[in-house]
């Protein structure tokens, strides 16, 4: 079972890493090459959770699910906290399902 300070980190850079893929998906669609100041927090998230960071489908399933920043609000200062702490949540949910 993952620590709870261990837990709070990796929901941090998740969180950190949809706002990171949000500004990218942004300046890509307005016409800039901004796909070099991507993160690549991926590894170091996989990694913490204890997922074989070798796997391209797990790091498939890690781009597909961190996609869904684009449904995120967040210029809504009041519940943008609440809206990436609850997608960080089911995404880091839907990666521990893969230890099993």
């Amino acid at each position: 079972m993952i620590q709870q300070h261990t837990f709070e980190l990796i929901l941090s850079l998740i969180k950190d890493d949809l706002i990171n893929n949000k500004l990218i998906n942004g300046l890509n669609t307005l016409g800039l090459s901004a796909g070099d100041y991507h993160l690549h927090l991926s590894e170091t998230i996989l990694n913490l959770i204890g997922l074989d960071t070798e796997n391209d489908a797990i790091h498939d399933l890690y781009f597909n699910l961190t996609q869904q920043s684009e449904t995120l609000d967040l210029t809504d200062i009041t519940n943008r906290e609440k809206q990436l702490t609850r997608l960080a949540t089911e995404i880091y949910s839907e990666l521990l399902k893969q230890k099993q």
